[in-house]
């Protein structure tokens, strides 16, 4: 990291707020943002912050995108291959719509040469579950590491490892822009699945992404579900620590209550099912970003109670 910017510093000595996050152990399960729709553009030029205002896109169209989007749950992102393995110039772009809904997850592939011609679809499809008229099905996932430098150098010095050692695998990998939680560097998102995975590097991104790819979810680097509240991805997290790895579906959420002391999550796996008890917390004030100008108290979701109770004593 640059020398000359004033970083986040550890007590070891590390700098960026991931370094801090991580010497303090703060919880990273129950942070991931909650999305129903993803807009994914395909930019090789460099990415600013705000990222739609990136130079080499025409303002005029991100101008009618933004408001298109506006007030919607679509999510835009721009995306480029990781290193040298970028799109070559003069070939066709590509744009994602994906919809992360635990029912009726999707992707939709449109090729593109010109920004404007994405102006031809309806990109709030993205927040629905039926997936749209247009567009080429796709049916594998698709990975997401953030890398995105100017909005927190954690990012791009985390991030581009890990998106380096994901690319040379069967994997559809993409570098992107801001996921969200830049103190956890680096970030992962699964799609359509919209599984979180944070604090990676290079070898755990190989083993997490491998073992996605078998359909389990290794519970180490789990931040959450973006289809999910904070509470219950904090309650599925806890859960898939103690099961170990286990499949994406094999965790079922089937409740959850607020309680006067939190939040109550019921989940289900292998037929039994788990009661989850959930509180909310004020965290250690932090600076949650590189560029925060004051620390913060995040709120984190602690899983204080998890016991296992007969199905039937669940109403469904």
């Amino acid at each position: 990291m640059d020398a000359t910017v004033r970083l986040p510093t550890a007590p070891d000595g590390s700098r960026g707020c991931s370094a801090l996050a991580r010497y303090t152990g703060e919880q990273i399960a129950g942070t991931a943002g909650r999305t129903g729709g993803w807009l994914l553009v395909e930019h090789n030029g460099p990415w600013r912050h705000p990222a739609l205002f990136s130079p080499g896109l025409d303002r005029g169209v991100v101008a009618e995108m933004a408001r298109r989007l506006a007030g919607r749950d679509v999510k835009p992102q721009l995306i480029k291959r990781p290193g040298r393995s970028r799109t070559d110039g003069g070939g066709p772009l590509r744009a994602y719509l994906a919809h992360t809904g635990r029912d009726g997850a999707w992707v939709r592939r449109v090729d593109f040469r010109d920004l404007a011609e994405l102006l031809e679809y309806d990109v709030t499809a993205a927040e629905r579950p039926e997936p749209p008229g247009f567009g080429t099905p796709v049916d594998h996932t698709l990975y997401l590491v953030c890398t995105h430098a100017k909005k927190d150098p954690c990012c791009a010095v985390l991030g581009r490892p890990v998106a380096g050692a994901l690319a040379g695998g069967e994997a559809e990998v993409w570098e992107t822009t801001h996921l969200g939680g830049d103190r956890f560097a680096a970030n992962l998102v699964a799609l359509p699945q919209g599984v979180y995975f944070g604090r990676l590097d290079p070898d755990s991104a190989v083993r997490t992404v491998a073992a996605f790819e078998r359909g389990e979810v290794v519970p180490d680097h789990y931040r959450g579900r973006c289809t999910d509240s904070p509470a219950a991805q904090a309650a599925e997290a806890a859960l898939r620590t103690r099961l170990g790895t286990v499949g994406l579906d094999e965790v079922v959420h089937l409740d959850e209550c607020e309680t006067g002391t939190g939040v109550r999550v019921t989940l289900g796996h292998g037929g039994g099912v788990y009661t989850v008890s959930v509180a909310t917390v004020e965290g250690r004030a932090c600076p949650t970003t590189c560029s925060a100008a004051e620390p913060t108290r995040p709120v984190h979701h602690e899983v204080t109670d998890i016991s296992l109770a007969p199905a039937q004593a669940v109403a469904h």
